[in-house]
């Protein structure tokens, strides 16, 4: 839970500076980390820790 904390959180801090420095469609990206976040509380199913869960650091050891 911790990787998808930091993750989430790093893609929302980008996202808001790419849309400061950049262009302001970045705000997408943000709103998209927030949307998967409401979702992921209401439902209980957190594809982002699915998706981390799938990273070669975080196989079990056999």
């Amino acid at each position: 839970m911790r990787q998808v904390q930091i993750t989430a959180g790093s893609l929302v801090l980008v996202s808001v500076l790419l849309t400061q420095l950049v262009a302001p469609g970045f705000i997408w990206a943000a709103g998209f980390v927030g949307a998967g976040l409401i979702f992921a509380g209401v439902t209980g199913f957190c594809g982002m820790a699915n998706v981390l869960s799938w990273m070669p650091w975080n196989r079990g050891r056999s």
